[in-house]
């Protein structure tokens, strides 16, 4: 599996309410992983537990490359994330990110997420905010 179909199916995964977010995430990407999203940087366990925190307020998601770039180990994407909170609002996102792989697992995220639709605190990644 290339690159870019990696980073989708980890977040089709990830957002499926049967998957375990621990062990998907413990599978998927590399024991030193962190990501900065607009300026907020988290390590793997934080990810886990904001994850299990965004999961409680999304029902549905969906992913759409817009372009790419791969080289290597590493990956550029912009991508649009279209989802539901549990309300039943509308998410709609564009995300600019580079991806870096280690050991053929996730490695590192640097991003910036804009939100064109939605609440904020659903996808916040700010301690507290979820």
């Amino acid at each position: 599996m290339d690159h870019l179909s990696n980073i989708f199916h980890i977040w089709r995964v990830l957002y499926e309410k049967d998957q375990d977010v621990k062990s998907v995430i413990e599978e998927l990407f590399h024991q030193d992983y962190i990501q900065s999203i607009n300026g907020v940087i988290l390590n793997r366990s934080e990810y886990i537990n904001h994850i299990r925190e965004q999961r409680k307020n999304i029902e549905v998601i969906e992913f759409e490359c817009k372009n790419y770039m791969i080289h290597s180990d590493k990956l550029f994407i912009i991508y649009y994330v279209k989802g539901k909170n549990i309300q039943g609002g509308e998410i709609v996102a564009e995300i600019i990110a580079y991806f870096e792989f280690k050991d053929k697992k996730l490695f590192k995220i640097h991003g910036q997420v804009h939100l064109s639709k939605g609440n904020s605190s659903d996808v916040d990644m700010r301690e507290g905010s979820l």
